[in-house]
C-alpha cells in the first residue's frame, strides 16, 4: 500500500495518529491511515477556505459574518444536489477499473462531466435568482439579509465550477489514485484565500467588495481548481468527449438517492440557522464560526470512515467476518482519537479560538460556552460517523441514513428551537442539545453495527454448514 506521506510532499501523520496505533494494533492503525490520509487532507483542505473565509469577513462585522453565514447554508443546500455526482462516479469508475476497462472508465467521466455542466448552470440560476427571497425568510435584520445577498450571488457561479470538479475527482478515487485531486485543491487553497482577501478589503489594486468579495474570490479560485483538473486528466488519461445517454441515465439513477438524502440534510443546516436567527445576529455570527470548526472533526472522521468502508467492503467480498468486526471497531477508534487533539484545544481555549475569527468580544463570550460543549461532542460523534461509513461498506446503507434523518428533523431541530429559543437558553442550551443527540446516535450506531456483525456470522454460519 502506497505511503500518503511519501506522495504528498511535507505530510506527515499527526501526534493523534501516532496515538491511534497505539490503542489499534500497528498494523491495523497504518492501515486505516493510510488509506484516511488522502481524504483527510482533501476534506479539511476544502474546509480551511471556508473558515480562511469567516476570518476574513470576521472583520468587517457581525451582520457581514452572520450574512455569510445564512448564504453560505443556502448555497450548500444547492451543492447537496451535486454529491450525488460524486458518489455514482466513483462507484462506477471504481468498478470498471476493476474489470480493467480503460475505455468503460473514461466513458463514465464523460457522462459525469456532461451531468456536472447543466445541473451546476441550474443550480447557479436557482441560486442567484430565488436565494434572496429564501434568505429573507430565515432572517428578519435587513444589515444581514443584504450582506447575505451580495455573498450567494457572487458566490453562485461556484456550482457549475465545482459541479465539474466532483466528476473529476469521483474518477481519479474510483482509480484508487486519491493523491491527484489533492493538487487542484493545493491550488485552489492559497488562490481563494489571496483573491477573497483583495476582493473583500480592496487590496492589490482590486474594488472593495465586502460580502461579495468573499463569494467572488471563492468562485474565482474555484475556476482555478477545474482548470488544474482538467491539465491533469489530458496529461495523465485518455477521455472521451461522447457522453452516452444510457451512462448518464445509469449515473442519474444511481445518484439521485444520494442527492435527495443530502439535500434534506442541508435544508436542516438551513432549518437550524433560522432557528439561530430567532436570537440575534450575534447569535448567528457565533454559530457560524462553531459550525465551522465542528466540521474540522467532522470531516476527520469522515476521511476515517471512508477507509473504514473499503476495508470493511473488501473484507466482507473475502467472507471474512472476523475481519469486519475488527475493521469497523478499530475504525471507530481510530476516528475517535484523530480528532481528539482538536477537541482537547478547543475545549482548553475557546475565547482564544473564537478571537482568530472574531474581533467582537461579547461575540466571543457569548460563544465560549457552546463551543466547549460543541468540542466536547466531537470524539463521540467521531465513533458513530466512522461506524455509518463501516455500515455502508457492510452494504446496510438506509437504516442509519434513516436513523439520521429522524433524528435531526424529529428531534434535533425541535429540541433546538424549544430548548435554545422557547426556554431561552439560548446557544448554550441548543449545544447541549447536540452534545446529547450526538451520544444518542452513536450509541445507536454502536447497536446497529452489533446487530449487523451478528447478522454477518449468522449467514456465514449456514453457508459453512451447506458447503
Amino acid at each position: 500500500m502506497t505511503d500518503v506521506s511519501a506522495a504528498i510532499p511535507g505530510t506527515r501523520p499527526t501526534a493523534a495518529c501516532r496515538s491511534a496505533k497505539m490503542i489499534v494494533p500497528c498494523e491495523r492503525a497504518r492501515t486505516i491511515l493510510e488509506l484516511s490520509w488522502p481524504v483527510i487532507l482533501a476534506l479539511v483542505a476544502q474546509n480551511a477556505m471556508s473558515l480562511i473565509t469567516i476570518a476574513l469577513v470576521g472583520r468587517l462585522g457581525d451582520a457581514a459574518l452572520a450574512g455569510i453565514a445564512v448564504g453560505g447554508t443556502v448555497f450548500s443546500m444547492m451543492l447537496a444536489m451535486l454529491f450525488a455526482l460524486d458518489t455514482a462516479v466513483q462507484a462506477a469508475v471504481a468498478r470498471r477499473a476493476g474489470a480493467g476497462d480503460m475505455p468503460g472508465m473514461a466513458a463514465v467521466l464523460a457522462d459525469g462531466v456532461a451531468i456536472s455542466l447543466p445541473a451546476g448552470l441550474l443550480l447557479a440560476a436557482a441560486a442567484y435568482v430565488g436565494g434572496p427571497a429564501v434568505l429573507a425568510m430565515m432572517v428578519d435584520d435587513p444589515a444581514v439579509v443584504a450582506t447575505a445577498i451580495d455573498y450567494l450571488r457572487a458566490l453562485s457561479p461556484t456550482l457549475l465550477f465545482i459541479g465539474a470538479g466532483f466528476a473529476f475527482s469521483a474518477y481519479w478515487n474510483g482509480r484508487g489514485m486519491p493523491a491527484l485531486p489533492l493538487r487542484a485543491i493545493c491550488v485552489q487553497l492559497p488562490c481563494h484565500g489571496a483573491l477573497s482577501y483583495a476582493l473583500i478589503f480592496g487590496a492589490f489594486g482590486c474594488p472593495r467588495l465586502d460580502t461579495a468579495g468573499a463569494g467572488l474570490g471563492a468562485a474565482a479560485a474555484a475556476l482555478i481548481a477545474l482548470a488544474v483538473h482538467i491539465r491533469l486528466i489530458t496529461r495523465r488519461a485518455s477521455i472521451s468527449l461522447r457522453p452516452m445517454a444510457s451512462g448518464i441515465a445509469t449515473l442519474l439513477s444511481q445518484g439521485l438517492p444520494v442527492s435527495i438524502q443530502q439535500a434534506f440534510l442541508y435544508a436542516g443546516v438551513v432549518v437550524f440557522f433560522t432557528i439561530v436567527a430567532r436570537l440575534g445576529t450575534r447569535e448567528i455570527a457565533a454559530a457560524n464560526v462553531m459550525i465551522a470548526l465542528m466540521l474540522l472533526s467532522i470531516l476527520a472522521s469522515t476521511g476515517v470512515g471512508i477507509a473504514a468502508a473499503t476495508l470493511v467492503g473488501q473484507a466482507l467480498g473475502r467472507r471474512d467476518v472476523p475481519a469486519v468486526r475488527r475493521w469497523g471497531w478499530d475504525a471507530s477508534r481510530v476516528g475517535a482519537l484523530v480528532v481528539m487533539p482538536l477537541s482537547v484545544a478547543i475545549m482548553a481555549a475557546p475565547h482564544g479560538t473564537l478571537a482568530l475569527f472574531v474581533v467582537d468580544e461579547a461575540t466571543i463570550d457569548l460563544a465560549a460556552t457552546p463551543l466547549r460543549l460543541m468540542a466536547l461532542s466531537m470524539c463521540i460523534d467521531a465513533v458513530g460517523r466512522v461506524l455509518v461509513f463501516a455500515l455502508r461498506g457492510a452494504g446496510v446503507a438506509q437504516v442509519p441514513a434513516m436513523i439520521t434523518f429522524a433524528l435531526q428533523w424529529g428531534a434535533q431541530l425541535p429540541l433546538c428551537w424549544y430548548v435554545g429559543v422557547q426556554l431561552g437558553h439560548g446557544l448554550a442550551g441548543i449545544a447541549a442539545v447536540r452534545l446529547l443527540l450526538c451520544a444518542v446516535e452513536s450509541t445507536v450506531m454502536v447497536a446497529v453495527w452489533g446487530r449487523t456483525l451478528a447478522a454477518l456470522a449468522r449467514k456465514s454460519s449456514r453457508r459453512a454448514d451447506r458447503d
